[in-house]
């Protein structure tokens, strides 16, 4: 597990298996984190046989980089896609595929959500805990992150768009009550997982959880970021979002 600091105050971990297993560790949050394993070549075959879609990540990965998504066509034929090219491999040439992609670097399996779309784009939703200089956890922001068509993640830094939670629920039906119904639940996530995270070091001043909602009104949370982006923030229109997320970093030592 490495760590590291965030200006001085706020610590980083990198290893997705290690904040995987500390959210498995939750009696509340294990429900939420899709089924996932190392990436060997007994999980391979479990993990693709369980389910028509895996993610494959890199466990030290950043902003959607080296992930691939694996598809089963049939019980001998895949397809593979990363970035914006795919190809078809078979059964037993999968494992081979994948360990070049992976290039001697630690990756994980992670069962694949089928994420609601808005507009046609499928999108997650980043819910953002800060720390105040009081040393409490607060719920500071919550947007959405809008995949660009054909794209394996939603990453921002891999050609996703920011947009606004309320517009973008509305656009796949969603009323008003359920939208603000969606909007607790997603607090009171970030809350629980800020405490998880809590009881393993009091030194995490922010946390972005990347939530996936499925297209049967399911939330999962996909990663959580113990060094998310604030950069991004920018590209949004309403600059209030980049002033409160710098707002509250600035009380750890963070301004950008």
């Amino acid at each position: 597990m490495r760590r590291r600091g965030v200006g001085s105050r706020s610590m980083s971990v990198k290893s997705k298996w290690t904040k995987t297993k500390w959210l498995w560790s939750d009696r509340v949050l294990r429900r939420y984190v899709p089924d996932t394993m190392r990436f060997t070549r007994s999980s391979l075959k479990e993990m693709t046989g369980r389910y028509k879609t895996v993610y494959f990540k890199p466990t030290g990965g950043t902003g959607g980089n080296g992930i691939a998504r694996v598809k089963r066509l049939t019980s001998r034929k895949f397809q593979v896609k990363k970035d914006v090219s795919s190809f078809e491999v078979s059964s037993s040439a999968l494992f081979g595929r994948l360990k070049r992609i992976a290039r001697g670097r630690s990756y994980l399996l992670q069962k694949g959500i089928a994420l609601e779309t808005s507009g046609g784009r499928p999108f997650d939703l980043r819910m953002m805990m800060q720390k105040t200089k009081a040393g409490k956890w607060v719920p500071s922001l919550l947007f959405v992150k809008l995949g660009k068509p054909n794209k394996v993640v939603t990453n921002y830094h891999q050609g996703g768009k920011l947009a606004y939670v309320e517009q973008t629920l509305r656009r796949t039906g969603c009323s008003a009550p359920q939208i603000e119904r969606y909007k607790k639940r997603l607090k009171k996530l970030g809350m629980q997982t800020a405490r998880c995270f809590d009881r393993r070091s009091k030194k995490f001043k922010e946390l972005g959880l990347d939530i996936a909602l499925d297209r049967k009104g399911r939330l999962w949370i996909l990663e959580v970021n113990t060094r998310p982006s604030f950069s991004a923030l920018k590209s949004l229109a309403d600059k209030n979002y980049y002033r409160t997320i710098v707002r509250y970093g600035k009380q750890y030592g963070r301004t950008r």
